[in-house]
């Protein structure tokens, strides 16, 4: 008896750890229509099929019985936009743009609202705008492998995609004879491999490539296809090749006139894929890869390591990263297909699914590639996909990267610094031909492959992005603890902290303030001046991330010794920044002056950015500016599109109420969801996946908080306050310069802050805390069982748990403290 339930044990939790890791489905994805390329829209394929990615080189696979179609994707291939243009061109700034940006500034300080051309909109895009083209994400090859198989005549079809291997499956029966494919896209070696058997029976397919771009060259020659292309360009056309190698084994290999090839009376049937195109990250040419010739050396390389071993060094690169943290919820799984689980609305078993989908589709769209993960993270077929498939700078592309920090996949964070580096380069010719700023970078709204930095076509859509996109940055710091990497992003911050320091402008209330600037993507005083009416002064995201990206550089200064004369104009300049504002419904205030609408339901809520991804908002260390948080939240209401859903989900953990941040992951994952688990704005982007899962992180714990009095013995006495209350206005909050002590200070463990009611049991393991500490936590009947820190630096810190402060816990690398409710 004690053996039978003993094995009866195991396969239990074999089925709901098995659960955890698969997408499971009865019928192959929608073919992928014209229509739908022409439509993004239109619902099919790219909702349908199953993604499989290495960072660079991305697929997704139909299942189809009669044809199967393996779209693919290279992160690196835009189009429509320009290359190779001298160093300040490039940057797509305006040329000179300076000249007239004091003209612009005037129509802000006058009040010029609304969309008229003397208004500050309509200024900006007179004289600002820029006029260079941004491109757009581009689609780049297809695989077609077509079996002649009936589909009336199939039984027993499942298509699957385990994300704890990223092995995706096809298996059905046809009669007696049972048909199984396998698809995976190598990180280590760069191809997508595919692989078709038969049992008790014979196969015949015809595979055929396809693109959407210029064929130049398509020929097949033995067991191989190439297919070479161009991509359109408004400036130096893109060049690609692709190389399709088939080992059918002993069976018959036909190559066709059409550059296709027919495979006869095969039973095994291994395909190989693998491309390249001319892009390099080297700014301003972006041209110079021997895409043939590394073409040719990846192919070989995989080719003599064969099939089986090229599994193996996927499946063990792959699951070494999914294993670096878990989430394990209490449930019984339901046997159900994916599709049917979203269907049948919120569960365990769905949250738990996307969670551990999200860190799948994050290690397979970033790794090491030039450039981050776009909209669509990874995968696209249009020609024309929706917002351009392209770099937003003011949530978007730092959305992608809010949860490889906690979400333990550090690794994933490369691609976003070097392209940052690309931006920060481009951004010099920006500051000083768009606003005559001769130190530091900047960015606009839109980025793209190519080091675009300008303000945006439109002046309605003025922004400078160099505060926002380095927030991620010292994060990255702020988990690593590596100092050698501080040094490298250094220069980075501190160009996007000096270009603010000549940037912000004396407000008519003495106060430093940003302009022109919009608060993304919202509009104030819409029935006197339109909906259109966007364009401001003195944002209160602005403000904030000016905030912190001083403190930021202040820190640094600190830590790594240099720059006192830059730290000290930081230090004098913080406490004149215009203060955060209480308005006059308890609302955190969206703009300097009192517009906010408490019937307005944005779904950006940018002026609370110092909540969540920020710091220096938190209902311990400034409690009525959290109260007012609290209140815009109410105003912007619960139904919101997919990564504003995410988002909230973080907000709400952050103001520990985990019933509230759950409630919204709930309808992320049931309301917010394609069949393929893909998030839907609508139409799909990625970055719901993405800031969802940084929310479950952020419920379980939080590590933003930093003890600069260590002999507290309370965290309202021990952490860093970063905005304290106006003497001469209750309702203003001026910010606070940080000094030494920061640099040196402990962050604070805030052991399970916003654990919703619906998951009484769960555990968790290997979520990364600020200061360089990994964390596993178990709990029961809603309260912390154990929390497990291990150190991967020296470092420092204190634990935060129900009300209660431990105190300064200090770990050498590879030590482990627990602790116990």
């Amino acid at each position: 008896m004690k053996k039978i339930l003993y094995v009866l044990f195991f396969f239990l939790a074999y089925t709901q750890t098995h659960a955890q890791f698969l997408l499971s489905y009865d019928k192959p994805a929608s073919k992928f229509t014209e229509e739908q390329r022409k439509d993004y829209r239109k619902l099919g394929y790219m909702q349908e099929a199953l993604p499989l990615g290495n960072g660079r080189l991305g697929a997704m696979f139909s299942g189809g019985i009669d044809e199967e179609h393996i779209m693919l994707n290279d992160i690196t291939l835009w189009m429509n936009s320009k290359r190779g243009l001298d160093t300040v061109a490039q940057s797509g700034v305006r040329i000179g743009a300076y000249k007239n940006f004091n003209k612009v500034k005037e129509a802000y300080e006058q009040g010029r609202y609304g969309a008229s051309e003397n208004s500050m909109e309509g200024m900006s895009t007179k004289y600002l705008s820029s006029k260079q083209p941004l491109g757009n994400y581009a689609p780049f090859t297809d695989v077609y492998i077509s079996t002649d198989h009936d589909n009336e005549s199939v039984s027993n079809y499942t298509r699957t995609l385990d994300v704890h291997s990223g092995i995706g499956q096809v298996s059905y029966s046809i009669g007696k004879t049972k048909y199984h494919r396998e698809y995976f896209c190598s990180y280590p070696n760069d191809v997508v491999a595919v692989r078709y058997t038969a049992n008790k029976a014979k196969m015949n397919l015809h595979i055929k490539v396809s693109t959407l771009h210029t064929i130049n060259n398509l020929k097949a020659h033995d067991n191989t296809i190439v297919l070479e292309g161009e991509v359109s360009m408004v400036q130096d056309n893109i060049h690609f090749q692709q190389l399709v190698y088939i080992d059918a084994s002993d069976a018959k290999v036909i190559p066709q006139a059409d550059g296709s090839i027919q495979i006869e009376n095969a039973t095994d049937v291994k395909i190989y894929v693998t491309a390249y195109s001319d892009y390099v990250p080297v700014y301003p040419s972006f041209k110079g890869r021997d895409y043939q010739l590394d073409t040719k050396k990846v192919m070989d390389i995989a080719l003599d390591m064969g099939y089986d071993h090229l599994k193996q060094a996927h499946v063990k690169d792959v699951s070494a990263l999914m294993d670096r943290c878990q989430l394990a919820l209490d449930y019984q799984p339901s046997g159900l297909t994916t599709d049917q689980l979203i269907k049948q609305g919120a569960s365990l078993e769905l949250e738990n699914l996307y969670f551990n989908y999200a860190r799948y589709l994050q290690l397979s769209s970033s790794r090491t590639a030039p450039v981050p993960s776009n909209l669509q993270g990874l995968w696209n077929g249009h020609l024309k996909p929706a917002w351009n498939a392209d770099y937003h700078n003011d949530i978007n592309v730092a959305m992608n990267y809010w949860m490889v920090e906690t979400a333990n996949l550090p690794d994933s964070f490369e691609p976003y610094l070097e392209w940052l580096k690309m931006i920060a380069e481009s951004g010099k010719h920006t500051a000083k031909e768009g606003f005559g700023i001769q130190k530091g970078w900047s960015a606009g709204l839109n980025g793209n492959a190519f080091g675009f930095t300008a303000p945006n076509e439109h002046g309605r859509r003025m922004q400078q992005s160099g505060a926002w996109l380095s927030q991620n940055l010292f994060e990255h710091y702020a988990f690593n603890q590596d100092k050698t990497y501080l040094k490298e992003i250094y220069p980075i911050l501190k160009g996007a902290a000096e270009f603010y320091v000549e940037f912000l402008s004396s407000w008519k209330d003495g106060s430093l303030v940003v302009y022109p600037t919009w608060s993304p993507e919202n509009t104030y005083l819409k029935e006197q001046f339109s909906k259109l009416n966007k364009q401001t002064y003195g944002a209160s995201w602005d403000q904030q991330l000016v905030l912190n990206l001083f403190t930021d550089c202040i820190e640094a200064s600190y830590v790594l010794e240099c720059d006192a004369e830059l730290r000290e104009t930081l230090q004098k300049m913080i406490p004149k920044l215009c203060p955060q504002k209480i308005g006059q419904y308890g609302q955190l205030q969206e703009w300097p002056e009192d517009w906010d609408d408490p019937k307005d339901q944005h779904r950006h809520i940018s002026h609370l950015i110092a909540l969540h991804p920020g710091r220096d908002f938190s209902p311990l260390t400034t409690k009525e500016i959290a109260e007012a948080a609290l209140v815009t939240m109410k105003h912007r209401g619960d139904v919101s599109t997919g990564w504003s859903t995410a988002w909230k989900t973080n907000f709400w953990a952050r103001l520990h109420n985990g019933d509230k941040a759950h409630q919204f992951y709930q309808f992320l994952t049931s309301k917010r969801a394609y069949p393929n688990l893909f998030d839907f704005h609508p139409p799909f982007q990625i970055d719901g996946n993405y800031g969802g899962t940084a929310g479950v992180c952020e419920m379980l714990l939080q590590s933003h908080l930093r003890s600069v009095n260590n002999k507290a013995n309370t965290i309202e006495k021990a952490a860093f306050v970063a905005y304290q209350k106006s003497a001469e206005n209750p309702n203003h909050f001026i910010p606070v310069s940080p000094n030494e002590s920061l640099a040196n200070s402990p962050y604070i463990l805030d052991l399970l802050p916003a654990l919703p009611s619906a998951w009484p049991k769960g555990n968790i393991k290997g979520l990364r805390a600020r200061g360089g500490f990994e964390v596993d936590i178990s709990w029961e009947k809603g309260r912390l069982v154990k929390a497990k820190i291990q150190a991967t630096k020296n470092g420092a810190f204190r634990i935060f748990y129900q009300g209660k402060l431990s105190e300064v816990i200090t770990l050498k690398k590879g030590e482990t403290k627990v602790f116990k409710n």
